[in-house]
């Protein structure tokens, strides 16, 4: 019996901000180019990779929980406040600057 398990993979990608208003620009080039099906080699096992959906969100450390860690620069969360943005990695505020869990103490709640 077969299972069916939804894979969801995040990207990354810094654009001019003229870019993030255009329709077809390169945002939506980017996303087709991920968005597609695929199969992928696995050891000796081709396995079929369906396409079901995409979306884009632009990161605004202003309005969002999200922002840059303090140390290595890498985009994170606060998993201590409210509405955390789920695909970014785990991170927390830490004596007043936001780190990313390979940042925080090991002993942090939230390190990796």
């Amino acid at each position: 019996m077969k299972k069916t398990v939804l894979i969801n993979a995040s990207f990354l990608v810094e654009v001019e901000e003229i870019e993030v208003h255009k329709d077809f620009g390169m945002i939506d080039q980017v996303t087709n180019e991920l968005c597609q099906d695929q199969t992928i080699q696995i050891g000796t096992n081709a396995v079929n990779v369906e396409w079901e959906s995409c979306s884009t969100v632009v990161l605004d450390p202003g309005s969002m929980n999200c922002g840059l860690c303090s140390t290595c620069g890498r985009w994170t969360k606060d998993r201590e406040k409210r509405d955390p943005l789920l695909q970014l990695c785990n991170g927390a505020t830490f004596e007043g600057k936001l780190l990313c869990d390979d940042c925080l103490p090991e002993d942090h709640r939230w390190s990796f």
